[in-house]
């Protein structure tokens, strides 16, 4: 028996995308965030990873799909719709292909292993930049938070992919990892986790407009600071700090009483997460700068502690907090 609806005169009506219905609904996401929770399992008993791979490896295995799905059950369609779908098809291989790469020496053949993951993410950002075109605005914020993370994550994928070739342009080769790890976090987790935030609240006003803002546009802006101009990085990444602490804030106050046990306790933890990392980069950021260093941070322990916080904290606490609580943007 054929499946689909009955309309009003009882006529059956097949489904004419049953497979859009399952990237709307999160369940081919859900389903590769399954298979990938168990991958990272083995890889993290396995050893051989460092604290800041094994945080690395959970972005495509776990972070991204659940974040993806989260994201699906907005107003994806037509062309936006389409990429998402081949994005959501492809996530499986494309994470665990990035993810095994993080195990074999540095080179080619790692290069190689994390190139579809490049492919994957490409696509992910051609869907949220062809739903803001479909809009002609990056507004409303809540979906344009979602477009922007799924957007700047191609950088992390790339970042990786010149990490294991030694291509490192100016820069010193552990900021290069870092940057795959800050663009899957910073730049994917926390956009979209603020447009489902927003969608929750119904929109943004007042100041929280402006804290939403700064989420959206901080990780590009911080990027160009790196690379060309030190003030521009210093003020970038001091206005981040201050959002994405504030932000973190406005959840514990506003989100988590709303939400039941389970989503509550997740979403908490999430939130809680942030402000304790941003003091970590504030540190650091000021020590590096010829400042005080009152935490005795060096950049290998603040890379572990702030990306920690990030990974499991922060990012892993809250897709699942959202996704238990069954809404996305």
């Amino acid at each position: 028996m054929s499946g689909g609806k009955v309309d009003g005169n009882g006529t059956a009506e097949t489904d004419p995308d049953p497979f859009a219905r399952l990237v709307a609904g999160g369940s081919l996401a859900d389903l590769s965030a399954v298979a990938g929770g168990g991958l990272w399992v083995v890889l993290a008993l396995a050893g051989g990873l460092s604290q800041v791979e094994r945080a690395l490896a959970l972005a495509p295995l776990v972070v991204v799909p659940l974040g993806v799905g989260l994201a699906a059950r907005g107003e994806f369609t037509g062309l936006s719709g389409r990429l998402l779908g081949a994005a959501v098809a492809s996530l499986p291989v494309g994470a665990s292909l990035m993810a095994l790469s993080l195990v074999v020496d540095a080179g080619p053949v790692a290069a190689g292993l994390a190139a579809p993951w490049v492919f994957v993410t490409s696509l992910l950002a051609l869907a949220g930049v062809s739903r803001a075109v479909e809009r002609g605005s990056i507004r409303p914020l809540t979906l344009g938070l979602v477009d922007a993370g799924l957007a700047y994550v191609p950088v992390a994928a790339v970042a990786l992919v010149l990490s294991h070739l030694g291509i490192t342009f100016w820069f010193d080769p552990t900021i290069v990892l870092l940057t795959a790890v800050h663009f899957h976090f910073a730049g994917f987790a926390l956009p979209v986790l603020a447009g489902v935030t927003g969608r929750h609240l119904g929109g943004f006003d007042g100041a929280v407009r402006a804290v939403a803002g700064v989420i959206l546009v901080g990780p590009a802006i911080i990027a160009v600071g790196i690379s060309f101009s030190p003030l521009v990085e210093v003020v970038a990444v001091g206005a981040f700090t201050l959002a994405v602490a504030a932000f973190g804030l406005l959840v514990l106050v506003r989100v988590v009483p709303s939400l039941d046990v389970l989503p509550a306790a997740l979403v908490g933890l999430s939130a809680l997460a942030l402000p304790v990392s941003m003091v970590l980069a504030l540190g650091y950021g000021v020590a590096a700068f010829g400042g005080p260093n009152p935490l005795g941070l060096g950049i290998g322990r603040m890379a572990t502690l702030h990306g920690s916080l990030n990974a499991y904290g922060f990012a892993l606490c809250g897709v699942l907090g959202w996704r238990a609580h069954g809404r996305g943007a």
